[in-house]
């Protein structure tokens, strides 16, 4: 389940008169509505993904793989400096800026006659969407008292996993009885209506402050490229290949070189000092590799159940709705559970659980094509186990954060998933790819994959982190 980030850092001087004691609900559901078509794409064009490869009369996965890696890529590395931007120019100005571009953007996907101009679109969707998710987050903080400022950050929250939960059915639904192009027009209706309500925001500014780190950005989006470039061409061009390994050396020379400017920026793209306590980096690092696993069993399911067991795309996306709905219902209590049995141990049971899953559906996916026995059982129980590991993992990255940063704390969490997201969705491309002509093990290796992350998030689970939640008397 995709989450969610928030406000850039510093203080807001806003127009309107402080938070009222009961925030307007059609003002609450506008910012939350940001969130929402931002995280939608993010799953709702996974159940397509098949469709489209068939309507560009196209095999080459690898290059596909850019309509979903494209987007992730962009909002990693523009989510920050998007959000420090709008601060500047006004967060108003710039949700209806992002809203703008990313409807635009929606309707030259549904109408784009190649893989190209798709991708292209993709990536200017992306820009509008790295600019919803902080400024949606800035623009409805203001709204609460600040002693309800995590009410707020819930709220927006479950926004963003309801648009992944009925991403994949919706997406099916609409790939099925119309086209893939309506998987990108749906968000044209809604753009307008947001559009048009976003005048009754009251506008947040920050005056002064450093300006956002460009460069840095531009740095992380051509290492989060280069190293998805490397992964998914990998099978084509051979992993022992001088431009598989330059892709790759590339891609971590540049990473080392956001580091370094995230250091000494004032500014930057990566925020270094939320790293700073064990806690911090268990619930950053851990998020990232929790979502490696997650987007590419995503993306894994659907090629496996469209392309092994034959399912329909309306099947196919129903199907994979499961695992986000479990993880939503689960979300609440596990917030109750790390406090009377401690976080590491709710994280660590949680990954454990996600393992057993993936180890049914490894079972039913060799058996008969079946939902109710040989699908339903392994999804639904990774579902749960998500549905710990999530919550936990990020109210420890949020743990000791002071009222102040809580928004950047909160993006700079979101980047990391993001940064999952990419890397996961290129190594489940590339496994696939290699397992040309057996879908089923295509699938099998990927979930080992997933079985490996899960574990490696158990284990930095036990060692960095600590109890953040005390227990009730």
């Amino acid at each position: 389940m995709t989450e969610l980030p928030v406000a850039p850092e510093g203080t807001r001087k806003a127009v309107a008169n402080g938070p009222a004691a009961k925030p307007p609900l059609g003002l609450v559901l506008l910012c939350c509505l940001g969130a929402f078509v931002a995280f939608l794409d993010s799953t709702i064009v996974n159940v397509a993904f098949p469709n489209i490869a068939e309507d560009f009369d196209t095999t080459d996965l690898p290059t596909l793989s850019w309509v979903l890696n494209g987007y992730n890529v962009v909002i990693a590395a523009l989510l920050m400096p998007a959000g420090r931007a709008a601060d500047r120019l006004g967060c108003r100005r710039a949700f209806v800026a992002g809203l703008t571009t990313f409807t635009l953007a929606s309707a030259v996907c549904g109408i784009a006659g190649s893989a190209a101009v798709l991708i292209g679109a993709r990536l200017v969707q992306a820009l509008g969407a790295a600019i919803l998710v902080p400024t949606s987050l800035a623009l409805l903080l203001p709204m609460f008292p600040m002693a309800r400022r995590l009410v707020a950050i819930t709220l927006w929250s479950a926004s963003a996993a309801l648009a992944a939960g009925i991403g994949p059915g919706l997406g099916g639904l609409l790939a099925e009885h119309w086209s893939w192009r309506a998987v990108f027009w749906v968000n044209i209706p809604i753009g307008i209506v947001a559009v048009w309500a976003g005048r009754h925001l009251a506008e947040q500014r920050e005056r002064g402050g450093p300006t956002p780190d460009v460069l840095g950005a531009a740095l992380l989006g051509g290492s989060l490229g280069l190293l998805a470039l490397g992964l998914v061409k990998a099978p084509d061009w051979d992993w022992a290949s001088a431009r598989t390994l330059g892709c790759l050396a590339a891609g971590a020379v540049l990473a080392v070189a956001v580091v370094a400017r995230s250091a000494r920026h004032p500014a930057p793209v990566v925020s270094l000092d939320l790293l700073r306590s064990r806690n911090a980096v268990g619930g950053n690092i851990g998020s990232m590799l929790f979502s490696v696993t997650f987007y590419a069993v995503i993306l894994n399911n659907i090629l496996f159940l469209t392309g092994h067991w034959h399912w329909s795309l309306l099947t196919a996306g129903l199907a994979t709705t499961p695992p986000p709905l479990a993880t939503a219902l689960v979300a609440r209590p596990a917030g109750r559970l790390a406090e009377r049995f401690g976080d590491p141990l709710v994280v660590i049971a949680g990954c454990l659980i996600y393992v057993g899953g993936t180890l049914l559906l490894f079972w039913g996916g060799g058996q008969d094509p079946d939902f109710l026995t040989h699908w339903l059982p392994g999804a639904a129980v990774m579902g749960l186990g998500a549905g710990l590991v999530w919550p936990v993992l990020g109210g420890v990255a949020l743990a000791g954060v002071e009222p102040s940063r809580l928004a950047t704390a909160s993006a700079a969490n979101a980047a990391f998933r993001q940064l999952g997201a990419v890397l996961g969705t290129a190594l489940a491309v590339s496994i696939v790819t290699s397992a040309t002509g057996d879908p089923l093990g295509g699938a099998r290796n990927t979930w080992y994959l997933s079985i490996g992350f899960a574990c490696a998030v158990a284990v930095l689970a036990a060692v960095t982190v600590r109890r953040v939640t005390a227990p009730k008397a």
